[in-house]
């Protein structure tokens, strides 16, 4: 087994150390160059009773570095440096050395040997153990002991599941939190099982593993939704299938990273964006209402104003006003300002401004419906209209439009004018 203690991305890494101090073992790490990387407080206490003859490093050079002959070491030293060799070389997998030396009345030791990615090369796992201690005890296990301690510490949820039925075989802390089903529970146990009321999604996420098996390679789902006892969950998972050495695929080992949190975040902004897209809308709407262009006859358009005249009503007052003209052809705008409680000098200005723009396009402006207060306001304000025409009330000044274009309104015979 080839355990790969590089981190998931160049800027995350795993520190070897916490690792190996909680192993119930005596154990070290080598790198590719036989660089002693690592070594336990086990490890250093048995090499400093003398427990531990055969250990080919002296703990007193710095840096300690594997010896590149055999040349004045004990015959089970020999043996263990070739057997560290071997592995980092690639030439074994697996050795393991019973050691019969130590110090007297010292107990001897079994002592393994196995691959380990350090710094993305092939590096070397030392583990040392009393042979006296039961086999079924986690001293037995160390490699499997470590494996498990590695994946609770990396900082994604990781899951491994056989390759036949899927069935989970190992799991870390951070994806029991994600799954909301404890550790003891869930292993041994497929989507089927841990998802028995939701056949639908159960066969979804079965659908996804064979896939990746099915593929041969390597899987990267960036959005994936499951419901579970944790409730709702989105997850960006990467699915890697493991082969034996006879590259047949036996295990599917997931890296999950949880983005519920993000997706959240993104819906609630799409929702917001939403929101302010119709708000945007609600306002085009209040904006056409409150400015509106009526045709009363051809040729005549009447501009009913309300309510108070700021700087973007003005403008907008003026790019419809202009669209009014050029569609309707218009040669009279008749801008009824009734509604307007301030017809201040910053209003007059921008009404001067409509009328000039009309202008150019062949329209001439009438101001009507000035109450006596706004005639009176302007005056006191030293305000001067210009060329812009006025007449006292909406009636009024339909009939002089109705003059410049040489028709009047008439009453039919027999009835009253």
């Amino acid at each position: 087994m080839t355990i790969d203690l590089d981190g998931p991305s160049p800027h995350v890494g795993v520190d070897s150390l916490p690792l190996l101090c909680a192993l119930p073992v005596a154990a070290a790490i080598f790198d590719a160059k036989g660089a002693l990387r690592c070594a336990n407080p086990r490890l250093e206490q048995a090499i400093a009773d003398g427990a531990l003859p055969a250990w080919p490093v002296s703990p007193a050079r710095s840096p300690a570095v594997l010896p590149a002959s055999p040349e004045g070491l004990t015959g089970e030293a020999q043996e263990v440096l070739a057997g560290i060799r071997a592995i980092l070389e690639g030439e074994r997998e697996q050795v393991e050395i019973v050691l019969r030396g130590g110090a007297p009345g010292a107990p001897s030791g079994e002592l393994s040997v196995t691959p380990l990615r350090v710094d993305g090369a092939r590096g070397a796992l030392v583990c040392v153990r009393n042979p006296t201690a039961p086999h079924n005890s986690s001293a037995a296990v160390p490699i499997e002991s470590f494996l498990d301690t590695i994946l609770d510490h990396v900082p994604v949820s990781v899951f491994v599941k056989e390759a036949t039925e899927f069935r989970l075989v190992r799991m870390n802390r951070r994806y029991e939190q994600v799954l909301g089903v404890p550790r003891s529970d869930a292993l041994g146990k497929n989507v089927f099982d841990l998802f028995p009321h939701r056949l639908e999604e159960a066969e979804r996420l079965d659908r996804m593993d064979r896939a990746v098996i099915e593929k041969g390679e390597a899987v990267d789902v960036p959005e994936a939704r499951i419901v579970g006892p944790a409730g709702e969950r989105w997850l960006h998972m990467v699915k890697v299938p493991l082969t034996d050495p006879q590259g047949v695929i036996r295990y599917l080992v997931v890296m999950v990273h949880d983005i519920t949190e993000k997706k959240r975040a993104e819906e609630a902004m799409q929702r917001e964006l939403a929101w302010f897209a119709t708000q945007r809308e609600l306002l085009d709407v209040i904006q056409e209402l409150s400015t509106p262009v009526i045709p009363v006859h051809e040729g005549i358009l009447v501009v009913p104003l309300v309510g108070t005249i700021d700087s973007a009503r003005g403008a907008r007052l003026l790019e419809m006003l202009l669209q009014g003209i050029e569609r309707h052809r218009a040669e009279t705008v008749l801008i009824d300002v009734t509604g307007v409680p301030v017809l201040d000098a910053d209003v007059a200005d921008r009404l001067l401004q409509a009328t000039r723009a009309a202008s150019l396009l062949g329209a001439t402006c009438v101001l009507v419906g000035a109450s006596p207060d706004v005639a009176r306001a302007l005056v006191a304000q030293g305000v001067e209209l210009g060329n812009l025409l006025t007449q006292r009330d909406l009636q009024a000044g339909i009939r002089h439009a109705l003059a410049r274009q040489g028709k009047a309104i008439v009453a039919r015979r027999g009835e009253r004018r």
